[in-house]
């Protein structure tokens, strides 16, 4: 008996893609593991992010799904405040630039805030907005065109 507590507890722990932080890991995670196209992305967003993404020309499309050149260090969700059917997901996530992490050439870490929304089913990224950003590098980082 005390090992089936003990296992619900564990599952309860592990984020599922059927809650506000599952969908948020979920979507980062493709996004960062492969070129995800426009209807991945479409399906996984509502809001400002879906109108943001479907209004992209296809060049500005292809840009902002090509991420192969980072890869993941981190995921953290910070916190998380919900409403009815509509959560704030604070989150830090860490990548490096480079396909392997010894030949990186920085390391960035980014703190967001994700609004996800309840819609029709299944949780849907409706905004995200960046609070802080911090790049360390040995190489001179160029500030201007």
């Amino acid at each position: 008996m005390k090992y089936l507590v003990l296992l619900i507890l564990l599952a309860a722990c592990f984020d599922r893609s059927d809650s506000p932080e599952g969908a948020l890991r979920d979507f980062t995670n493709a996004r960062l593991e492969k070129i995800v196209d426009r209807d991945f992305v479409v399906s996984r967003t509502t809001g400002k992010m879906r109108v943001s993404v479907e209004s992209m020309s296809d060049e500005e499309f292809k840009t902002f799904s090509d991420l192969r050149n980072y890869k993941k260090d981190t995921f953290k969700i910070i916190s998380k405040s919900c409403q009815d059917k509509r959560c704030y997901v604070t989150y830090s996530l860490g990548y490096r630039e480079g396909k392997q992490a010894d030949q990186a050439s920085w390391l960035s870490e980014v703190k967001k805030i994700a609004e996800i929304v309840w819609v029709e089913g299944k949780w849907l990224i409706a905004d995200v907005s960046n609070i802080k950003t911090y790049h360390e590098t040995s190489d001179t980082i160029e500030v201007t065109p």
